[in-house]
């Protein structure tokens, strides 16, 4: 089978054929079509959906590339030749110590002048090889290079790569052969880096001096200059730290050697837009400043304005925390906004390496840039303008740094913490230090207020002063420069002898810490601005402040205890002091903390909220509703929330002034962040900032205002001076790193990875330009940032085809036409047409619009008709395909791309966790007053809606994308707030004549729900990502709408002067209880008081184990609990004392430790369908209520850490680590709730484990190596998420209705071990391992299922009707079954039993899912070098609690024991080997044979205590004869006197058991069998064991085992057989097998298997005509009164399995009318065969029989559902002409079983249908008897080509009424359920089916829930069914004539619906009437059925 389609582009035709093949064989295969596992990458084949699911996912998500053979889809391991065995895959070598070295010694600069670069240009155009005309040598390596940078491809994988290439090609191409060889053909554009020596302690750089080039060690710390071995000697030439320098001066005259990038880097100049307004650096004052102070620099727009940005990053990601790189990257400004933040102008300049960070001494390796940029301020000459053909002077300026706030200290030298920690206030910082808190605040912002501003005099409202100073004015770069001019810095980090001593004044500390290197450049000084803050950090920075605060979250609010104590001392807020009355403390709430409710509400808004594809991450699982608090924000999501989602989710929360303070605060910030500033604006913003921070200090506590806040307050300014906020983040530079760690490959020499992949994704980006086509993508500007991409369209699904005809289709055309631009003058020409013919109405101009819309589209098409037959016609080809009109057959998606976004229809965002679905339009719209209004005015109107339908309107030439929207009505369902948000109320809905618009025009919204009001939404608009406007930032998506700067209003008391009266106190009851001793955390009201409640409701509840004590203020306030605990929920804060029991709410009930409860409150636990579809607010609602109910979308985040890299697709990597933590990534699994659920109980918080971790890692191509340990049993983290992974498999794949795991299919295990293979690295001999691990955890989770949503809820058994929620990949048959079997009272009896087994276990471990091997790992660190972990101390530490006691009585009485036994071996008082040790005497009880005590399972007695390997001698009796207590002689004589007694009883139970198989009761007879087996009991032969000291052996004993096991199996098997003969000779004949019984006797005939059993061929009619081939089944009672699919199996037949069919078109000898008439049908089930006519193939021989020609006469005499003595000679009189001829033929070749077949069509039944017409249904058919199903089956094809005729396909469909005839009723619920999904929209289909001797049609309208009934007997049939919405009684249709007439007239009935165009049908029939159907109307039936089938009678 192809599969080449799985690495193709999903786009692509072929990946969608070969997928739509794929879906095919699944569907043929599958065992339940809606749960077929899903190869997508996400899903990874753990979860199982439908096939339109599963199609979505693949196309959405993409295939599982490695996934080869398709064993979860019913292809076997073995088909395609895959082995079994692991594949031996070779991890990624990385790079060597040569690959780093690559470009050391080459250091060579391009020549100035440009013929060595033509030359190379020259060469580069040779052809590959000889002939080639379509690429060059340069060609095939800039695209091999791009493609091995795009795609992180090693150096050894390139090499290899280039070798096939160049031997696939001719002989003599030009093809390097290593990757070192291509590397070097590149190096001639001196693409090149530096690498300098650097002291370890960042002292001095080993450059420029000869001296200190040449120098063995530092000369100012004296450290070596080498590397130090292992020995502390140092390696001579390998440096012990690096500096790796990447001259930028080559690489900017490379810029200007492509013509493109040259002319971009002028675009400053000639192509922005030059206003007042600001969009880029270009337009800033400092641009300005230096072009007009240096005229050298500004009259040449070629020269360069540079940015500088370095940071710190870990290149191993999570594997070592402490180390640490640090990049130096260069940007230009003068390129174009869109293009000069991207990867590829991106220079990377400087590579510090690591581990530690250079910190302050930074400026020691910024000095040789320091120097090439001196030269570029000087110039550079002779520099080549590609664009402009000439050499120019180059200069270049630096402006500023863009740094985080540490590093912005390292470069500027500024202090940046204590008292002068903002560098730009410098020494007028003065914050203020809190002594309870003992941290520094900045509370002086008031000094930016107006000298006369209220808030000035307002001392308490403040910090207790009254504000006097003004704002300290920033210095200039020369006042700068004059105060560090003095400042000597000794650079190097040394180790000093004594500790610095920390100054107690720290306001005497200076505010700088050196002289910044920066200031080397000469016109350093000169720039306003030379270090920037960064944004993004601020930010997020102020983001967590702010959520922490306001939800008290601990660990990241800023008030507590401390912090109120603070305010007493300052004399402010002095009510909110804290309450020590009492036992614990407790906080007033204050101002700033929400009550409990509005926690709830804030973050119930959160949790619902759905933001677009790419706008953000999932802002749900940042949510824990149990909490009620955000975490794990990052830094865009704080950018998210704090610009957008925040000012939303306070609205209705905290009293007016705070919550508004808190609104302008994020507002700024998204004003600040705006693509296009108003410069006019800029001097408001500050002022209006300045007031929300001082109100922020009125309402907040001190604490609050750290340095991060104060830096709000310079943001202005730095945009006045440097331009918009987006050039001087650090979001590129961040992404830009996360670049770097993915090229890393080697961990030993990360920066040579870095350096290397660098240098030759440079490469390739410079020779792309001029080599490449310009659609060409590479790594550094990838195809989506392409202009003619981004403008591109393309759908996200697959099609649905819908018919639309009339209005519905007008307004779709029209709405294209009227955006047409050649269509606009038809409109002007047609409007002034109107106004000729309707003169009364030439001045209404509404009149004529309407009138102009009604008609246009007809005018249209008449007059373009008129016009294309004059020869010498104007008209477009648009207009001309337009005119003709649209196909009514349209295309409809659930998803489209357009203009780079992504638009989802509203069905399609319900089942996403993204928004897609709202859009947005501006149009120009006619406003009327009234409808009587004849002047209306034009004006632009917003429009807002949800889309509902996307299509694509076919012009036959080209096709247009539309939306079809839901639009909110204008005048009541759009208004905008105080605030400037705009809302809607999506409930009202408007403009319904005109539902279409272009998907061109729309701008996507999104919509969030208010939560002042649910029924109006807040509109959140997007910014527009035009690739060729002002954004730079397309592809990472963090920037939000733009946003007027005006901010709103908040009442700031102006008119009151001095302080005035204030409560900060929330009005309630609630509080803020802190824990005892706890100074600096607050924690929730109820925290404490619940945990105690807990303790003791849990107490009452019997159970055992309680919460452990809080350790930390923290873990009390989020309590640990295991997952099976109760989890109560705080539902009030009033309360001061102790929750009474009406606090504790158990949401979830687990059934092993609450009781039962009413069946109200399990109905509430319970979802059902009806509830599914709840509205949002309802779903919130009940997540508030009821906080732990909800599954919190935050989850668990396991952060785990990665080796290797990415891996080619088709092969998997195999990842191995000394450090096993290495080996896990750091994944972040996000367990989503499905809201959409069937009906069952929900009692799990985090639902099923899908183990995504795993998932990603297969679609990464990388395998984790398992490691075991020395009793081979898997060890580690890997071996532990092996076994989760097998469990996810157990619970998934293996019906839980099969009853022992024996009885699983071996094709399951197989599949179960296929798929371990995939993601492990294991051994084959494991595979047995796994099979048991597998078992265990498929028994287990069948027990849990018991325990869990059984055994609690049996009074209640109408909650057993659906499988539960959390588990829907059960099927709901099979759930039904196993609910039947587990409360059966046999299951109750068992469990019971099992029960006291349980209880008897006297020493129960405590590991839980912990397994003995990784207690033994964690035991063997803590054992001394060169002791051994006994079994004993493993034994003791499985029964420990986490304290180390032993909880139970008598395991303290063992352990005594046992420590008693050890101290006497070691005192040498016993003396224990061998098996019977410490541990078995100190239990006083012998091993088990299947494990060992102490160690666990795997591991067998015989193999720890190294036995021999067949020893039949016990235990006790070694241990005797060892301590001499006993002879070994006389042990051994009583050891073969046992061994022969249970020989002679073995002999005589062989003998009786011959006797009953000969049928010889009495007379007994030994066989040759017989002797057989009783000489193989003492012959002795086989494995012999060896002798052991005491000279006893094992070979006799274990032929006496084997023979044993080998008779107690035959005994068993006979009775049950004797047992069944039994009962069948006393009793009554036993019933038939069912169906299900069936397929079970079918599936254990395939599992059961084996090469012993006997394959037979299956013949008909003569020995010679073998058909099939098949496998006898035996089911063990009698056959005659057996039925095989309903059809009695008779004496004469047996039952066979048809495993292969020989004869493509043999008929059965005994078929199943109506299901299976065909051999090749048969396949993979049992049908009856004549006993006679099956064959053992041993008995035909070896050669291969030719198939003969079906229809040989018969040589055995057998009953024949077919005979030929059906009378087709004398036929009735007056028989229609075409059914006499039909007859008169069939008389003639239906003989011997002949018969009428064909093949039908897919499009008939959705699936290929086969059918037979035997003798006896033409006869029946003739003679007007009973109509087979085949029969009617014909009459539909029939009917379907007259509605082909009539184009009325997409109206009617039918159903094949074999489906409705076998299975269960949910069988035949499913079969209906796909007819009916495949169907049209609108659609109806005709359902004939046979309820046993009657023939009823039913009549089904799926999308309207409606069922017309026609019974031919007139028959009602029950309306009050749940199952359709309307069930209608055709009263009037004609009554049948006669007894066994119903067919015919179901055929009747068929004919008129379809003949009835109008479908009147429904109509005419409804009421009771007089029709009949005479019998000429039947024949007329039967005379177009005998015409049809007569078309077939040539085959």
């Amino acid at each position: 089978m192809d599969k080449s389609w799985m690495h193709a582009d999903r786009r692509s035709k072929e990946f969608e054929l070969g997928f739509e093949e794929f879906l095919k064989f699944a569907e043929s295969n599958a065992v339940n079509i809606d749960k077929i596992s899903c190869p997508c990458k996400k899903c990874c084949n753990v979860d199982g959906f439908s096939v339109e699911v599963v199609r979505d996912h693949v196309f959405y998500y993409g295939i599982l590339e490695s996934y080869k053979v398709w064993r979860w889809h019913g292809e076997s391991m073995y088909d395609n030749g895959v082995e079994s065995e692991s594949e031996s895959v070779n991890g990624d070598p990385g790079m060597g110590e040569n690959d780093v070295e690559v470009g050391e010694s080459e250091d060579e600069e391009m020549s100035e002048d440009s013929n060595e670069f033509l030359k190379f240009v020259e060469d580069g155009d040779q052809p590959l090889y000889n002939g080639c005309d379509h690429t060059t040598k340069m060609n095939f390596l800039v695209e091999s290079f791009s493609w091995k940078a795009k795609h992180v491809v090693t150096d050894s994988c390139f090499g290899d790569f280039l070798e096939l290439v160049k031997g696939l090609l001719p002989a003599e191409n030009l093809v390097p052969l290593t990757t070192n060889d291509a590397k070097k053909t590149l190096s001639v554009l001196g693409m090149d880096y530096e690498k300098i020596h650097a002291c370890p302690n960042d002292c001095i750089l080993y450059r420029g001096d000869a001296v200190l080039v040449d120098a063995e060690e530092c000369p100012s710390c004296g450290v070596s200059r080498w590397k130090l071995g292992r020995d502390n000697i140092p390696k001579k030439n390998v440096p012990a730290k690096v500096l790796w320098y990447f001259p930028p001066i080559p690489r900017f005259k490379r810029f200007y050697q492509s013509p493109k990038t040259a002319k971009n880097l002028t675009w400053h100049d000639w192509g922005r837009k030059k206003d007042k307004m600001m969009r880029h650096p270009a337009d800033s004052p400092t641009w300005k400043l230096l072009d007009s102070k240096y005229p050298e620099l500004g009259n040449d727009h070629r020269n360069l304005r540079l940015a500088l940005s370095s940071d710190g990053f870990n290149p191993h990601s999570m594997q070592n925390s402490l180390y640490s790189c640090w990049p130096v990257i260069l940007v230009t400004y003068n390129l174009p906004p869109w293009l000069c933040m991207k990867r590829k102008f991106m220079m990377l300049t400087l590579l510090i390496s690591g581990p530690k960070q250079p910190g302050n001494d930074i400026d020691v390796y910024l000095q040789p840039l320091i120097d090439d940029l001196k030269l570029l301020w000087n110039g550079v000459e002779e520099v080549y303008d590609a664009f402009r053909g000439e050499y120019f002077k180059l200069k270049a300026v630096l402006f500023w740094t863009i740094n985080d706030f540490p590093a912005y200290g390292n470069l500027s030298g500024s202090v940046v913490r204590g008292y002068h920690g903002c560098p730009i206030c410098v020494d007028q910082t003065r914050p203020r230090r809190l002594k309870k808190g003992n941290k520094l605040v900045f509370m002086r912002h008031r000094r930016g207020l107006p000298r006369h501003h209220p808030y000035r005099r307002q001392a308490a409202a403040f910090d207790n002063t009254i504000e006097e100073d003004l704002a300290p004015v920033p210095l200039t770069g020369e006042e700068v420069l004059a105060r560090v001019e003095g400042l000597n810095c000794e650079f190097g980090k040394r180790e000093e002898s004594t500790p610095r001593v920390r100054i107690v004044d720290d306001q005497d500390r200076p505010c700088w810490k050196k002289k910044s290197v920066f200031f080397q450049l000469e016109y350093w000084k000169d720039i306003p601005v030379r270090h920037n803050l960064d944004v993004m950090h601020i930010e997020k920075n102020c983001c967590d402040s702010l959520i922490g605060t306001l939800l008290n979250i601990p660990g990241k609010t800023k008030d507590g205890v401390a912090a109120r104590l603070d305010m007493v001392a300052m004399g402010i807020r002095t009510e909110l002091k804290p309450d020590v009355s009492g036992k614990r403390t407790k906080l007033p709430l204050a101002s700033w903390n929400c009550k409990l409710d509005e926690k709830k509400i804030v973050c119930g808004s959160f949790f619902g909220m759905k933001v677009p594809t790419g706008f953000s991450s999932n802002i749900r699982n940042l949510v824990s509703m149990e909490d009620l608090k955000l975490s794990k924000l990052k830094s865009h999501d704080c950018h998210v929330v704090m610009q957008v989602l925040l000012p939303v989710a306070l609205r209705s929360v905290l009293e007016k002034p705070v919550r508004y303070a808190i609104i302008r605060f994020c507002l700024f910030f998204k004003a600040i962040c705006a693509k296009e500033i108003d410069v006019s604006k800029l001097e408001q913003m500050q002022a209006d900032l300045v007031v929300t921070v001082c109100q922020l200090e009125k309402y907040f506590p001190p604490s609050f205002f750290d340095v991060m806040i104060h830096l709000t307050v310079h943001l202005v300014r730095e945009v006045t001076l440097c331009g918009p906020v987006f050039f001087r983040w650090m979001y590129p530079f961040e992404r830009y790193m996360k670049v770097f760690k993915g090229w890393v490959r080697s961990r030993r020499h990360p920066e040579g990875c870095i350096a290397e992949s660098y240098v030759v994704e440079e490469a390739v980006e410079f020779c792309a330009e001029g080599l490449l086509n310009d659609d060409a993508s590479t790594a550094g500007m990838p195809e989506n940032s392409k202009p003619e991409v981004f403008h591109a369209s393309n759908p996200l699904s697959a099609p649905t085809m819908i018919s639309v005809y009339g209005k519905e289709m007008e307004q779709a055309h029209l709405c294209i036409l009227q955006n047409t631009e050649d269509a606009k003058n038809y409109f002007s020409e047609h409007m002034e047409l109107l106004k000729l013919l309707h003169p009364r109405f030439a001045k209404d101009e509404k009149w004529l619009k309407d009138k102009q819309n009604q008609t246009f589209s007809a005018w249209l098409k008449e007059r373009v008709s008129n016009e294309l037959q004059n020869s010498g016609n104007t008209v477009s080809e648009t207009i001309r395909w337009m005119a003709a009109g649209p196909n009514n057959v349209v295309a409809t998606f659930s998803g489209y791309k357009v203009n780079g976004v992504e638009f989802y229809t509203k069905q399609r965002d319900d089942m996403r966790t993204v928004q897609n679905s709202g859009v947005s339009l501006v149009a120009d719209v006619m406003l009327v007053s009234s409808a009587k209004d004849k002047n209306p005015r034009h004006d632009d109107m917003d429009f807002y809606g949800v889309i509902q339908h996307i299509w694509e309107v076919d012009y036959y030439k080209f096709r247009v994308p539309l939306f079809k929207c839901d639009w909110v009505e204008n005048v009541r369902g759009i208004k905008v707030d105080e605030l400037g948000f705009t809302l809607v109320n999506l409930n009202r809905k408007g403009h319904l004549n005109d539902p279409f618009v272009l998907a061109s025009h729309v701008k996507q919204i999104f919509y969030i729900e208010d939560p002042l009001d649910p029924q109006w939404s807040v509109v959140v608009r997007l910014p527009d990502r035009d690739y060729k406007g002002f954004d730079s930032d397309e592809e990472e998506g963090v920037h939000i709408e733009e946003q007027a700067f005006d901010l709103p209003f908040v009442e700031t008391y102006d008119d009151i002067e001095g302080d005035q009266d204030s409560n900060y106190m929330r009005p309630g009851d609630e509080k803020i209880y802190v824990m005892a001793g706890s100074s600096t955390s607050s924690l929730n009201a109820r925290a404490l008081a619940l945990r105690t409640k807990t303790k003791e409701f849990l107490r009452k509840r019997g159970r055992s184990e309680v919460a452990n004590e809080e350790a930390s203020v923290g873990k009390a306030a989020t309590p640990r609990r295991s997952p099976r605990s109760t989890k109560v929920v705080v539902v009030d804060q009033t309360s001061k004392d102790a929750p009474t029991k009406a606090d504790v709410v158990l949401p979830r009930r687990s059934p092993r430790s609450t009781a039962r409860t009413s069946k109200d409150a399990l109905n509430n636990a319970r979802v059902g369908p009806a509830k599914a579809t709840q509205s949002k607010k309802s779903v919130a609602s009940k997540k508030l209520s009821f906080g732990s109910m909800s599954n919190s979308g935050s989850g668990k985040r396991k952060a785990g850490k990665s080796k290797a890299g990415k891996s080619k697709a088709g092969t998997m990597e195999v990842v191995e680590s000394d450090d096993e933590d290495e080996e896990f990534e750091a994944d972040e699994d996000e367990e989503e709730s499905n809201e959409n659920v069937t009906g069952g109980m929900r009692l799990l918080r985090r639902g099923m484990v899908t183990m995504s971790r795993v998932n990603r890692r297969l679609v990464r191509g990388r395998k984790l190596k398992v490691k075991y340990n020395d009793d081979g049993e898997p060890v580690g983290r890997a071996a532990k998420e092996m076994q989760s992974y097998i469990g996810v498999f157990a619970r998934t794949k293996v019906p839980i209705n099969v009853k022992d795991w024996r009885l699983v299919p071996l094709s399951v295990k197989d599949n179960i071990w296929g798929s371990i293979e995939e993601a492990y690295v294991v051994p084959k001999q494991w595979k047995k391992m796994v099979f048991a691990s597998a078992g265990q955890k498929w028994r287990d989770f069948k027990s849990k299922l018991t325990t869990w949503y059984i055994i609690p809820f049996m009074d209640s058994p109408e909650l057993f009707e659906f499988p539960p929620d959390d588990y829907r990949s059960i099927h709901a048959d099979q759930w039904q079954e196993f609910v039947k079997d587990r409360i059966s009272p046999q299951f109750q009896e068992f469990r019971q039993k099992q029960m006291a087994r349980r209880k008897e276990n006297k020493y129960p471990h405590r590991l839980g899912r912990k397994p003995y091997a990784q207690l033994q790992e964690e035991l063997a660190a803590t054992v001394p070098a060169g002791r051994k972990l006994v079994r004993t101390t493993m034994w003791k530490a499985a029964r420990q609690d986490k304290d180390g006691n032993y909880l139970a009585p008598q395991v303290q009485e063992k352990v005594d024991e046992i420590d008693k036994l050890e101290k006497e071996e070691q005192e040498g008082k016993r003396k224990f080997e061998g098996p019977v040790d410490v541990l078995t005497t100190a239990l006083g009880t012998p091993e088990y044979s299947g494990r060992v005590r102490g160690v666990g399972g795997f591991v067998k007695p015989e193999a720890y205590f190294h036995l021999p390997k067949r020893a039949r001698l016990n235990l006790d009796a070694r241990q005797r004869i060892k301590n001499g207590e006993e002879d070994s002689s006389s042990v051994l004589a009583a050891e073969r006197a046992q061994w022969k007694e249970e020989k002679a009883e073995l002999v005589g139970r062989l003998v009786r058991l011959e006797s009953l198989l000969m049928g010889k009761d009495k007379q007994i007879v030994e066989s040759p069998q017989s002797a057989t087996l009783i000489n193989d009991l003492g012959s002795g032969q086989g494995s012999c064991s060896r002798l052991d000291k005491a000279g006893v052996g094992g070979n006799e004993v274990e032929g006496v085992k084997a023979i044993k096991k080998k008779l107690d199996l035959e005994e068993g098997k006979l009775k049950t057989q004797v047992e069944a003969d039994e009962v069948t000779k006393e009793q009554a004949p036993e019933k038939p097998l069912t169906v299900e019984e069936e397929a079970h006797v079918m599936e254990m005939a395939q599992v059961q298997s084996s090469p012993t059993v006997q394959r037979h061929h299956l013949v008909i009619d003569s020995l010679d005509n073998i058909v099939a081939e098949g496998t006898i089944v035996e089911v063990g009672v009698d056959s005659s009164s057996q039925t095989v699919h309903g059809v009695p199996l008779a004496a004469e037949n047996i039952r066979v399995s048809v495993s292969k069919c020989l004869v493509e078109n043999a008929l059965l000898p005994v078929p199943i009318r109506d299901e299976i008439v065909f051999v090749s049908d048969a396949i993979g089930t049992c049908v009856a065969w004549p006993k006679d006519w099956v064959i053992p193939a041993t008995a035909v021989g070896n050669a291969k029989q030719a198939p003969r020609k079906y229809g040989r006469k018969k040589t055995k005499q057998w009953v024949d559902t077919d005979k030929d003595d059906d009378d087709l000679e004398h036929l009735p009189a007056d028989l229609p002409p075409a059914l006499l001829s039909l007859s008169k033929w069939g008389n003639e070749f239906l003989k011997d079983r002949a018969t009428i077949h064909t093949k039908l069509s897919k499009d008939l039944f959705g699936t290929e249908r086969k059918i037979a017409l035997f003798r006896s249904d033409l006869f029946a058919f003739t003679n007007v008897q009973e109509v087979a199903g085949d029969t009617i089956v014909m009459y539909m094809s029939f009917l379907r080509e007259k509605l082909k005729e009539s184009n009325m396909l997409n109206m009617i469909g039918f159903v094949d009424p074999s489906s409705l005839g076998v299975g269960n009723s949910t069988d035949r619920s499913r079969s209906l359920f796909m007819h009916f999904k495949r169907g049209k929209p609108g659609q109806f289909f005709l359902v004939p089916y046979n309820t046993g001797k009657h023939w009823i049609l039913s009549v089904v309208s799926p999308s309207e829930e409606l069922v017309y009934f026609m019974d031919p007997m007139k028959r009602r049939m029950d309306v009050t069914t749940d199952e359709w919405r309307t069930i209608v009684n055709q009263y009037g249709i004609p009554e049948q004539i006669g007894d066994k007439s119903c067919g015919y007239f179901i055929m009747l009935y068929m004919r008129e619906i379809v003949q009835d165009k109008e479908q009147n049908w429904t109509k005419k029939w409804l009421t009771r009437g007089d029709e009949k159907y005479t019998m000429q109307d039947v024949d007329v039936v039967r005379q177009e059925w005998a015409e049809y089938v007569l078309k077939f009678t040539s085959n």
